[in-house]
C-alpha cells in the first residue's frame, strides 16, 4: 500500500482535477443544459453511469467503513428521472465488477463529489423546466443536506487506509468513463 501524508480526499481531488475539469468543461460545452432535449442527453449519461457503479453501494468491505452507503445510491432516482422523461430504459448493461476496496472507492468518489455541483444544475435544470421533484431526483440533496454527506463521505475514507494509488486509479477511471458515454453514446 502507498502511503500519503494528505488525507485521501484531498490527494483524490487534487490527483484528478485535470479530469474533473476537463469532464465539467465538457459537459459545458455541449450544453446538456441549455434546453429539454439536451438535458435529456445528460440524463441519459447519468443513467448509464449510476448503472455501471450501482453494484459499489453493496460493496461489502465499503459498508463496513460507510454505513449509510446503500442509501447514497442513486440508480434508482436516476431511473425515475429517465420514467420522467419518457425516456426508455437502455437494456441492462453490466456493472462494473471492481472487489478492490481502494480502486472501488476511487470509483464513488466521482459519484460522491458530483452531488455538490448538483446544487448548481439545479438552478439550470429549473430554467427549462425540470425540478428534484420531476426529471431531476438523481440532483437532489442527500437526506442530511450536501456538505454534511460530502464531509462523512470524505471523514470515512480518510480514516479508512485506502491506497492511494489504486482509489485514484478508480477515481480517474470514472471521470474517464463519464466523459467517454458523453462523447460515444450522447453528443453523436
Amino acid at each position: 500500500m502507498t502511503k500519503t501524508s494528505a488525507p485521501l480526499s484531498l490527494y483524490l481531488k487534487e490527483a484528478t482535477h485535470t479530469f474533473h475539469e476537463d469532464l465539467d468543461k465538457s459537459i459545458m460545452a455541449h450544453g446538456l443544459f441549455a434546453s429539454a432535449d439536451k438535458y435529456k442527453n445528460f440524463v441519459q449519461l447519468q443513467y448509464l453511469f449510476h448503472r455501471d457503479i450501482n453494484d459499489l453501494y453493496n460493496h461489502a468491505q465499503l459498508v463496513e467503513i460507510i454505513p449509510d452507503l446503500a442509501s447514497r445510491n442513486r440508480f434508482a432516482q436516476v431511473c425515475q428521472d429517465m420514467r420522467d422523461l419518457d425516456l426508455p430504459l437502455p437494456n441492462e448493461g453490466p456493472s462494473i465488477n471492481i472487489q478492490d476496496a481502494s480502486t472501488a472507492i476511487g470509483w464513488l468518489y466521482v459519484a460522491e463529489g458530483s452531488k455538490l455541483g448538483a446544487n448548481f444544475l439545479i438552478k439550470l435544470i429549473e430554467k427549462i423546466g425540470f425540478t428534484e421533484n420531476f426529471g431531476g431526483r438523481h440532483l437532489a440533496a442527500d437526506l442530511g443536506g450536501r456538505g454534511p454527506s460530502w464531509n462523512a463521505f470524505k471523514s470515512a475514507i480518510d480514516r479508512a487506509g485506502f491506497d492511494p494509488v489504486l482509489a485514484t486509479a478508480g477515481a480517474q477511471a470514472g471521470f474517464m468513463r463519464v466523459k467517454n458515454y458523453m462523447t460515444t453514446s450522447i453528443a453523436n
